[in-house]
């Protein structure tokens, strides 16, 4: 009798309950394909970091434009309008995302007015310093992204990461560094835009992988873009009034080159968001260093421009760290999960990929 009534319980299973194999299948293919889109998000994230890099040089050289807060405002402005299309017609939003908390509006408003912080001191500074200075001083984004988290969210970091992030920001340093026209307040304010980028990458990621409130990449994007329109608009207004009544400004082709790099900008912010929370704040600071060096040797490839010992010896560091960075993520034990961070920004895949672009 007993062992028929296991049968009818065993019998009374449903006929579709995956079995132990089945499940650690389905494991290692949802394994493959969050890696699948984790690779697809890095490649796509260089090629439009590369592809806006010289729309907007096209824009700023080849049509006198300098109003580089004005340009800021369309790129947002048409996060904003796709965003909002993209979430009508193409996906169905979590309910997080189309009734957002108070403590999530908070943090994308805070988000906003961190990342017109960064854009708005990193463009000033280089009215006083050289690009090649900012870039400098911006190597070292991935070390302030560590501290800042350790002092956010409480996440540890082991020896050998402050180490490899060291040696990139060095090697970033040497790359980058030609002649250097200081200037205190070009120092500050560049200064003053990293450690914001760094904190943007930080607030993005708690924002994406939170347990409670999570937001999608296209969600987050289109919430950010309202108040970040806001304030480039009153950016535009006050330190850029001449914008309305410049005549050099009412070219067609231009306009068509402010909306082509528009939408590319839309796609990168989307990108820039999945490379986030398929890796980590840090990571993403690391592959922008990365992003330099490609710059660098794609300049050489297609140009053949001349590459100093300097810059030669500066980009060997860099790589190398970002290897020493891929091997601590690799030994470093799990870390106690810090408050408003999932799992996926714990794991750090992957500069794994960064060494294998």
């Amino acid at each position: 009798m007993r062992k028929q009534g296991l049968d009818l319980a065993a019998s009374a299973q449903p006929a579709d309950m995956p079995s132990p194999k089945q499940k650690e299948r389905r494991g290692q293919s949802l394994t493959a394909a969050n890696h699948t889109v984790m690779m697809a998000s890095i490649v796509a994230w260089f090629a439009l970091n590369m592809t806006i890099a010289n729309l907007n040089k096209w824009i700023f050289h080849h049509y006198s434009f300098k109003y580089p807060a004005l340009l800021t405002n369309m790129h947002m402005l048409a996060s904003l309008v796709l965003g909002r299309i993209a979430l009508t017609f193409f996906m169905t939003p979590t309910p997080a995302a189309r009734s957002p908390s108070a403590a999530t509006l908070r943090g994308v408003n805070m988000l906003s007015l961190v990342f017109v912080v960064s854009v708005a001191s990193s463009n000033a500074a280089l009215r006083y310093i050289h690009i090649s200075f900012a870039q400098s001083i911006g190597a070292t984004a991935p070390l302030w992204t560590v501290l800042l988290s350790k002092l956010i969210t409480g996440q540890s970091y082991g020896m050998l990461v402050y180490g490899a992030l060291a040696l990139v920001s060095a090697g970033m340093i040497l790359t980058t560094t030609g002649e250097i026209n200081f200037h205190w307040l070009g120092f500050a304010l560049t200064l003053v835009g990293v450690i914001t980028r760094a904190l943007k990458s930080i607030l993005q990621g708690m924002l994406l992988s939170s347990a409670e409130q999570r937001l999608d990449s296209i969600s987050l994007l289109y919430h950010m873009s309202k108040p970040s329109v806001a304030l480039l608009t009153v950016w535009v207004v006050v330190l850029e009034p001449g914008c309305a009544s410049d005549p050099s400004i009412r070219d067609g082709s231009l306009w068509l080159c402010v909306a082509l790099s528009s939408c590319v900008a839309f796609f990168l912010n989307v990108a820039n968001f999945l490379v986030t929370l398929h890796t980590s704040a840090v990571t993403l600071q690391v592959l922008g260093n990365i992003k330099v060096v490609m710059l660098i040797g794609l300049s050489v490839a297609i140009f053949g421009n001349e590459v100093s010992a300097q810059s030669a010896v500066g980009c060997t560091m860099c790589l190398v760290g970002v290897g020493l960075y891929n091997r601590a993520r690799g030994v470093q034990p799990p870390a106690k999960e810090p408050s408003g961070y999932a799992a996926a920004t714990e794991e750090a895949g992957v500069p794994a990929a960064a060494a294998r672009c």
